[in-house]
C-alpha cells in the first residue's frame, strides 16, 4: 500500500489511467461526478455494479450498486459506502491512481465480502484494522 508525500493528481491523470486499466468504467460528470462500471472478483463470482465517486482533497468512496449488498455486511460506513483501508495508516493519497488502488481494492473486498456470505461463522478473512467492531459492523 501507498505512502503520503506525493503531489496530488489531477482528475484528467485519473480519467486517463481508468480509461487505460478499467475501460469499462465509464465517467460521468454532473452534480455528482463519479465513476460507473463493473467489477467480477472472481470468474465463479457476481458481476458488481460500482459508483467510485472522487473529488480531489476528499477521500474516494466506492458503492455496490447492484446487487444488493447483505445489509450486515461488515467493513461499510454509515453511507454504505466500502471501507477500502485504513485513513490513518496512510494506504491511499491524492497522488496514488485510483485505477492502480481503490478499484483493485474494490474487487479485493468484493471477493472477501463473498466468502464472508458463505461462511457458517460470519467471519471476515480480508485485511482488518483495529477499530471498534461493534461501529465498524454498520459503518
Amino acid at each position: 500500500r501507498g505512502k503520503g508525500g506525493r503531489k496530488p493528481l489531477t482528475l484528467q491523470l485519473q480519467m486517463a489511467r481508468m480509461r487505460q486499466l478499467f475501460p469499462r468504467f465509464v465517467y460521468k460528470a454532473g452534480k455528482n461526478p463519479a465513476w460507473y462500471g463493473t467489477l467480477r472478483p472472481d470468474p465463479g463470482s457476481f458481476e458488481y455494479r460500482l459508483k467510485l465517486e472522487y473529488r480531489p482533497g476528499q477521500p474516494p468512496k466506492v458503492w455496490v450498486l447492484s446487487p444488493v449488498v447483505h445489509p450486515g455486511a461488515p467493513h461499510r460506513y454509515q453511507d454504505r459506502s466500502l471501507c477500502l483501508y485504513y485513513p490513518r495508516y496512510g494506504e491511499w493519497h491524492p497522488g496514488m491512481f485510483l485505477a492502480e488502488t481503490i478499484v483493485p481494492w474494490a474487487a479485493e473486498w468484493l471477493f472477501f465480502y463473498e466468502v464472508w456470505l458463505e461462511d457458517p461463522e460470519g467471519r471476515w478473512f480480508g485485511p482488518e484494522a483495529p477499530h471498534d467492531k461493534k461501529k465498524e459492523r454498520y459503518r
